[in-house]
C-alpha cells in the first residue's frame, strides 16, 4: 500500500497534461479580453484623433461658411475606411449644437442651427461600440464611446 501511495505522489507523467488542460482555457480568455482592451483603445485614440481633427479643420475653414456637421461627417467618411475590420461607421453618430455661452453648454441649452451670437460649437462624435466576442464580453463591454469638444469661433462671417 506504501509502494502504491507512494508511486502515486512521485509519478509525474500526465500531471503537464493535466496543468495545461485546466491552464488553457483560461490563458484564451485572457488574451480574447486583451485583444478587445487592444480595440476600444484604439478606437478611442481614432476618436480623439477625428475630434482634434475636426477642430483644426474648423478653425481653418471658419471664413469659408462650412456646415460643420458635414465636414465632421466627411472626416468620418474618409477615416473609418483605413480600420475596416475594427469600426463600422454606421455606428457613428454625429451631432453639432450652437451655443452662445459657456452656461448654455453646461445646461444643455445650445441651439441645431447657428446664430450671430453662437459663439461656441458644440461637436459630440459617439460611437456605439460592439464587443467582437460578442458572448464573451457582451455585458462588460457593449457601451458607447463618446468624445465632446468645444470650439470658441473668434469671428463670422
Amino acid at each position: 500500500m506504501i509502494k502504491l501511495s507512494r508511486s502515486l505522489f512521485t509519478e509525474r507523467k500526465a500531471s503537464v497534461s493535466v496543468e495545461f488542460a485546466i491552464v488553457f482555457p483560461f490563458l484564451i480568455l485572457l488574451f480574447l479580453f486583451v485583444l478587445e482592451f487592444s480595440r476600444i483603445m484604439f478606437i478611442g485614440s481614432a476618436l480623439d484623433l477625428m475630434t482634434a481633427e475636426i477642430t483644426r479643420k474648423t478653425a481653418i475653414s471658419e471664413s469659408q461658411g462650412i456646415n460643420y456637421a458635414q465636414r465632421l461627417e466627411d472626416i468620418i467618411e474618409d477615416e473609418v475606411p483605413l480600420w475596416p475590420y475594427l469600426t463600422n461607421a454606421n455606428d457613428f453618430q454625429t451631432t453639432v449644437t450652437y451655443c452662445k455661452s459657456v452656461q448654455d453648454v453646461l445646461n444643455d441649452a445650445c441651439l441645431p442651427t447657428s446664430s450671430k451670437d453662437s459663439h461656441i460649437i458644440l461637436f459630440k462624435l459617439e460611437y456605439q461600440y460592439y464587443a467582437v466576442f460578442n458572448t464573451l464580453f457582451s455585458r462588460m463591454l457593449d457601451s458607447s464611446l463618446t468624445k465632446k469638444t468645444i470650439v470658441y469661433r473668434e469671428f463670422y462671417l
